[in-house]
């Protein structure tokens, strides 16, 4: 088997270009939004990669790329999305219309995941091993429901096939849409037929089936939550559980390592309780991809046998001169026109313009908390929890709580990153630390914000 049968033959070009060091790490950058997310919007990856790749693309020079992609500014937006358009040139992502908008999302085809994820375990020098990741995250916790001292392992175990279970399930809906658009840009029968009982099938036996059979996310979902909630009940063996993890040299505190483990156990629960809407696409799309190649077969074998086909093959042939020329003799085309009530309008008149007398300036009224929460919703792809949590523990210097005239707003960013904070706080027991409220308002450093207390998590 030829190896680009599978793969575009352009795939491996970003990999020698002079601007490779950016091409890899724009690559990360989808990588990142991929775990993240379930669909990727394009303006959403464009934002990121402003965000992460601003000062590599003030350095960087593309003038030097295919003249097919040139850039018309070289700003930094500009370059994003010449970055962008690359990558899709190269085969390293494709565009999809969403199905009840016109914008278009991003797909990451299956072959690029695996290699993106092969740079990036290069890189991070991670190995990444496969299961049946459902049916070993309930064994281990199984088995640490009678040996106690296993619950550590059980957790760490539970949380890695977890994690690979997911990024599986998003790859296999990113697959079944690129199944689809393959199909659709098809117009020979047996090319359908053979994607579709060969390629498509051994895909789905392959991993389709298992998910809904052997390693059945119905089957095992509530065992895996039930036994992962009795963990968190019982302080005593949670304890215990800690304990044996600070033992280890992964942790530098009984602390981190407290911290650690109630993560690992509030995103496995996480995960599980929202699996089934991501199950549930992957079944929709995997039915539509069906339904579209049943319809797309019947529609060309009844193609030649119609008017509409006929017409599409004259229409299909007709850069060819003899059948032009023949169109030109045979097809009688008379222009026709009407004319309606839109057909009248009034010509625009271009007066000069006349200075206007200034509008004055409304007073700005104290921003309230109901703001800053709109203003952080449209920021959370910006700014990850690592950003965030790092920001915080910056700023505790050791105290078990601070207020918000304790933190350090030398710049709009730590303004931000404040914000996001108190969201973060609120919306997840992930973070390390939690917030009381206050209606009270102080002036920081210039900045008129709630006087927020933050408690560190015991």
């Amino acid at each position: 088997m030829n190896l680009f049968d599978k793969i575009p033959e352009n795939f491996f070009s970003i990999l020698v270009s002079k601007n490779k060091n950016i091409y890899i790490d724009a690559l990360f950058v989808l990588r990142e939004a991929f775990k993240q997310e379930m669909t990727i919007s394009r303006e959403n990856i464009i934002s990121r990669l402003i965000n992460n790749l601003e000062e590599e693309f003030y350095k960087e020079d593309f003038s030097e790329e295919d003249k097919e992609h040139e850039l018309k500014d070289n700003n930094v937006s500009s370059k994003a999305y010449f970055l962008l358009r690359k990558l899709k040139w190269a085969g390293w992502l494709e565009f999809e219309m969403q199905r009840d908008s016109f914008e278009e999302y991003i797909i990451i085809p299956d072959y690029a995941i695996k290699f993106i994820d092969l740079l990036y375990s290069i890189v991070e020098e991670k190995q990444v091993e496969y299961n049946s990741y459902v049916f070993a995250t309930y064994s281990s916790l199984k088995l640490a429901s009678v040996e106690k001292d296993e619950t550590y392992n059980a957790i760490i175990t539970a949380y890695n096939n977890t994690i690979q279970l997911i990024n599986e399930l998003k790859s296999l809906y990113n697959s079944l849409g690129r199944f689809h658009r393959k199909m659709s840009n098809q117009d020979n029968i047996n090319a359908i037929v053979n994607q579709h009982f060969f390629e498509y099938k051994d895909y789905s036996d392959e991993m389709i089936f298992p998910r809904f059979t052997r390693d059945s996310v119905p089957r095992y979902k509530s065992p895996i939550r039930e036994m992962l909630n009795s963990i968190l009940a019982d302080k005593e063996r949670l304890e215990k559980t800690i304990r044996i993890a600070s033992q280890s040299k992964k942790y530098k505190t009984k602390e981190e390592a407290e911290n650690d483990i109630l993560d690992k156990i509030r995103t496995v629960l996480d995960i599980y309780e929202n699996i089934d809407s991501t199950m549930n696409e992957i079944e929709r799309k995997n039915t539509d991809y069906i339904r579209a190649s049943v319809h797309r077969i019947q529609y060309l074998l009844t193609n030649d046998k119609e008017l509409k086909g006929k017409l599409v093959n004259i229409l299909k042939n007709s850069k060819n001169e003899k059948v032009l020329e023949e169109m030109e003799k045979k097809a009688n085309l008379v222009r026709q026109e009407y004319v309606s009530k839109d057909s009248i309008y009034i010509r625009n008149s271009n007066d000069k313009r006349k200075q206007g007398k200034p509008m004055p300036l409304k007073e700005q009224s104290e921003i309230d908390i109901k703001t800053f929460y709109e203003f952080a919703k449209s920021l959370e792809n910006v700014y990850s929890n690592k950003k965030i949590n790092e920001f915080i523990e910056k700023n505790f210097k050791g105290k078990p709580f601070i207020t918000s005239m304790e933190i350090e707003l030398n710049t709009v960013e730590d303004l931000i990153l404040l914000i996001l904070a108190t969201i973060k706080a609120d919306k997840s027991g992930k973070s390390f630390y939690y917030i009381e409220d206050s209606e009270e308002t102080i002036n920081n450093n210039g900045y008129k914000i709630p006087n927020i207390k933050f408690i560190r998590r015991k």
